[in-house]
């Protein structure tokens, strides 16, 4: 702030301006980054198709997506399935064959490639017939994922380039 006082008040005042834009432009990326969720699953017990839909809405496919769905029957990983991107922008939907029985329970995370990541789970009720049964989501976001630190810092580095070139330009006049 002392380096905008001893500043002209006219340059000051740009440089403040400016300051304040690249702080809004950089915050622009950062609140897109959301965790995924809610996420439904849905057995069938006749075909043994588990069906995993997760809402998660983005502006970038390519960047800013679901990467990951892993799947657990009785806590233990039977399945997972990777992505690059996502085909649609509101949300994934995956099927996966998973044999169960009675009292299975059924657990599926997805992990965004952006932040955080939602698990959801499901008891199977009648392997005989289609039960299709909606729990409670569990939305995690306990650690920063090391893109969004990467993005952090990105941002912080531009800004500060982006600042100092405008004094020396500023002090040049």
């Amino acid at each position: 702030m002392f380096l905008v006082m001893s500043m002209g008040r006219r340059k000051g005042l740009v440089l403040l301006v400016l300051m304040i834009a690249v702080f809004y432009t950089s915050q622009i990326s950062i609140a897109d980054a959301h965790t995924p969720g809610p996420m439904t699953l849905e057995y069938d017990a006749n075909s043994d198709i588990l069906t995993v839909t997760v809402i998660h809405v983005t502006a970038d496919i390519n960047s800013h997506y679901i990467y990951e769905i892993v799947i657990e029957k009785n806590s233990v990983q039977v399945d997972v399935q990777t992505y690059t991107n996502q085909s649609d922008p509101s949300q994934v939907v995956e099927t996966f064959t998973i044999a169960a029985i009675d009292g299975d329970v059924l657990a599926a995370t997805a992990k965004c490639s952006v932040s955080g990541q939602v698990t959801n789970q499901i008891t199977v009720m009648d392997s005989t017939t289609t039960a299709t049964t909606t729990s409670t989501t569990t939305t995690s976001t306990d650690t920063l994922d090391y893109a969004m630190i990467a993005l952090f810092s990105a941002t912080a580095i531009v800004a500060i380039v982006i600042v100092l070139v405008i004094v020396i330009i500023i002090k040049r006049r």
